[in-house]
């Protein structure tokens, strides 16, 4: 009996084992397509930006300094001071100035008397012709020669050129200077004076006349200001290698100083046909080359382009692609040139 029940469980165990076997496993098929969601690239005539940054400063500047060199006397500004046109602001000691001067002048005096006494001769026919003419080019010698100190003494003080303000304080009572050696430099407070100097390489010049409109984002001020180019230099510095230019800005703050840092983006006047595509279109971006991914036939290809500004949420692309093209904006992390794509609203 045992072994009957035995041998029947054994039979039932193997036709299930049977029957499962014979059951057809399902098979779960997948989509090899990636969802993609694409926009069409614009074509457009756009001015692209020369992006450049400079300092706030004044068209009228100056280092002022001696003509002649010597020990200065005094200073009467300290750095910050306001100055007005024609102040005296330095003296230098006019000790051996007016030496020079005394010198002069008794040289002139005596050039004077001989001259008057050699013409007295001439005339009684005693000095010849040669001597009074000798004695007269004397005496015109030691007059300019007089002129000359007088002159150099005038210049062994400073005025202010221009109502502004002591920048830079460059020297100090006591200190033996070389003509020509700066002392001061004043910037004029001129509210129309105000000029941002900006550098531009040669390529960035090329595009530009010279009036072109621009923006000026200050690091002290949230807002953008607008100006244009006032001055645009023909020759480069020789120093950086730049050609610099002067912006004028249309509408100043109510407060500014010399030395304020700005970023500028000026916008030449001759414009360049471009293709719009969204920022997040592009991947592997490097400089201005960048890859977006188009949608063509089913299929996402990887393109090279070449990016000429970004502006908001818009990258402006001067070759790699046509107008009208199917640019992936979503989904682009996923894939790879020749991926099968399907599009998704």
């Amino acid at each position: 009996m045992k072994n009957t029940i035995k041998t029947g469980m054994m039979m039932l165990i193997l036709s299930a084992t049977l029957l499962a076997c014979k059951e057809e496993k399902k098979v779960e098929e997948t989509d090899p397509t990636i969802p993609v969601k694409i926009i069409s690239s614009a074509a457009l005539t756009q001015s692209q930006p020369v992006q450049t940054s400079g300092l706030l400063g004044t068209e009228n500047e100056a280092n002022l300094s001696f003509k002649v060199g010597g020990i200065i006397n005094t200073i009467l500004v300290k750095e910050g001071d306001k100055v007005r046109k024609g102040q005296l602001l330095a003296t230098l000691n006019a000790t051996e100035f007016a030496a020079q001067m005394a010198q002069a002048e008794e040289n002139f005096m005596k050039a004077k008397r001989d001259a008057q006494r050699t013409q007295n001769l001439f005339r009684d026919s005693v000095n010849t012709k040669e001597q009074l003419e000798n004695s007269l080019t004397t005496l015109h010698v030691a007059e300019k020669q007089l002129d000359i100190v007088r002159f150099n003494l005038s210049q062994a003080k400073i005025y202010a050129t221009t109502d502004g303000v002591v920048i830079q304080k460059l020297k100090n009572p006591g200190e033996q200077v070389a003509g020509g050696s700066p002392v001061l430099y004043i910037s004029s407070t001129n509210n129309k004076d105000w000029v941002i100097k900006c550098g531009l390489t040669d390529k960035d010049w090329t595009r530009l006349k010279g009036g072109e409109k621009a923006e000026i984002v200050f690091d002290a001020y949230p807002q953008t200001f607008s100006g244009s180019i006032a001055t645009l230099s023909q020759g480069s510095d020789a120093g950086s290698g730049l050609y610099q230019a002067e912006i004028r800005l249309d509408k100043q703050p109510a407060k500014l100083a010399n030395g304020l840092f700005a970023k500028v983006s000026i916008y030449p006047k001759q414009k360049t046909e471009m293709i719009s595509v969204p920022v997040d279109a592009l991947i592997e971006g490097e400089s201005d080359s960048a890859f977006v991914f188009v949608a063509a036939n089913g299929k996402a290809l990887k393109k090279q382009v070449k990016v000429a500004f970004l502006e908001g949420e818009k990258a402006f692309i001067l070759s790699g692609i046509d107008a009208g093209a199917q640019i992936i904006r979503e989904g682009s992390a996923y894939l790879a040139d020749g991926s099968a794509i399907k599009i998704v609203q």
